[in-house]
Parts: structure tokens; C-alpha cells; sequence
């Protein structure tokens, strides 16, 4: 009996990783390798939650954010964000690849891009996906996929494939998972995240968008990286 148990729990396993489509599964990693391949990286990015209820199951907008960057791998990036429901100019956060800066405090990050999203997150910035592709390297990368529990093509135009999947949480849970990906460069262009939740003792869904408008390999020179 023991040995059907092993064959069983095999074969589960078999099919959880068959849940992965193979063109699925190289379109993404052909995404991961154009990011692990860029000079840099400038985008605006746009990150937006939702909250959906039975009353507005299109959701409503809870918070917004725009990302502006430029970024480099490993460690260099000049960041503005701007929470647009909220008045201000935004927070400002520097790497010149050895010391990042923001609010007037100044980290090291010795040239790792995994320090610097860790700096990142100290500074209350969360990292869009993209720039964790960027600057964590193949180990974010092999993170990320191997939280995916399921992925297939579920659309394709000639500019554009989506991608839609499940995907794990940091509570065990599965979520919901898209994303789109431009043809020509293979970045992102948009990915979201829906995480079923109960708001009220009703069904509802927290709704992580983020759309991006990336612009690969821009001219840096030194004094992007400066706080300006």
C-alpha cells in the first residue's frame, strides 16, 4: 500500500506541474530572459487595488499609485512615487549601485540587487514585478515560477499574448494571476493579482493591478542616478 501511496502522491504531482502549459511556460521564461538581458529599464507604472463587493463586482479603486523610474541592474534606480489620491510630490528614492537614498537616509546596497528591493521595502516601497525581475535576478524569477500552480495562453492578438494562471500567496493560499506581455519586447505590460477574500462577511476580492509602460535599454550616464 505504501507504494501506491508514492505513486499516487507522483502522479499528483505530475499533474499539478502538467497544469503548466508548455507555450505558456516559454512565453514566460522568454519574459524572464529579456529581463534578465536588459541595460536598463524606464517605465511609468501604475498600480492600482480594487476592491470588489456583490454591490460593485467591478470594483472600487482603494488606493493608486504611479511608479516613475529608471532603473539598471543590479542596484541603480531613480524612483519616484506618487500616491494619486493624495496631494504631494511623492517620495523620491536614489541608488548610484552602492548607497540608496530616500527621506534623507542613506543604505548601503553594495552592488546587490537583492539589497536594494530589501532597502526598497524598508523604505515602505514595494517593488512592481517588473523591477523585481530586473534587479532580484534568476532567483526572483525562479521564485515567482515556481509559485505558479497553473498557466495557459488565454489570449493573443499580433502585438500582445495573456497569460492566466493561479498563483500562491504568501498565506498559502491560491490566487488569480494574469498577465500581458508585449511580443516584441516580451516585457510586461500589465499583471493582476485577485485574492478572494470576505469583506463584511460577504464574497468579495482584493483586485492588484499594475500596468506598465516600459521603455527598455534608455541612455543612463551617471547623473541619472542622482537625486534631482
Amino acid at each position: 500500500m505504501r507504494g501506491m501511496s508514492v505513486v499516487v502522491a507522483l502522479w499528483c504531482v505530475a499533474l499539478s506541474y502538467a497544469q503548466v502549459d508548455k507555450t505558456a511556460e516559454e512565453w514566460l521564461q522568454k519574459s524572464f530572459q529579456a529581463y534578465s538581458q536588459l541595460q536598463s529599464l524606464q517605465s511609468k507604472t501604475t498600480l492600482t487595488v480594487l476592491m470588489i463587493t456583490p454591490r460593485y463586482p467591478e470594483g472600487t479603486p482603494i488606493q493608486k499609485y504611479l511608479y516613475a523610474y529608471t532603473a539598471q541592474a543590479p542596484a541603480k534606480i531613480n524612483l519616484l512615487v506618487k500616491d494619486l489620491n493624495a496631494q504631494g510630490e511623492g517620495q523620491r528614492i536614489t541608488s548610484d549601485g552602492q548607497t540608496l537614498k530616500a527621506d534623507g537616509d542613506s543604505k548601503p546596497v553594495a552592488n546587490s540587487g537583492a539589497a536594494l528591493l530589501e532597502q526598497l521595502a524598508e523604505a515602505g516601497i514595494a517593488p512592481s514585478y517588473d523591477l523585481v525581475f530586473l534587479h532580484g535576478g534568476r532567483s526572483s524569477q525562479e521564485k515567482f515560477r515556481k509559485q505558479i500552480t497553473q498557466l495557459k495562453v488565454a489570449g493573443e492578438s499580433e502585438k500582445q499574448i495573456t497569460l492566466t494562471g493561479r498563483i500562491k500567496n504568501e498565506r498559502g493560499k491560491e490566487d488569480t494571476l494574469e498577465i500581458v506581455l508585449d511580443k516584441e519586447t516580451l516585457l510586461m505590460r500589465t499583471l493582476k493579482l485577485r485574492s478572494e477574500v470576505k469583506i463584511e462577511d460577504q464574497p468579495g476580492a482584493f483586485v492588484l493591478v499594475m500596468d506598465f509602460e516600459p521603455t527598455p535599454n534608455v541612455t543612463v550616464s551617471e547623473q541619472t542616478w542622482e537625486r534631482k
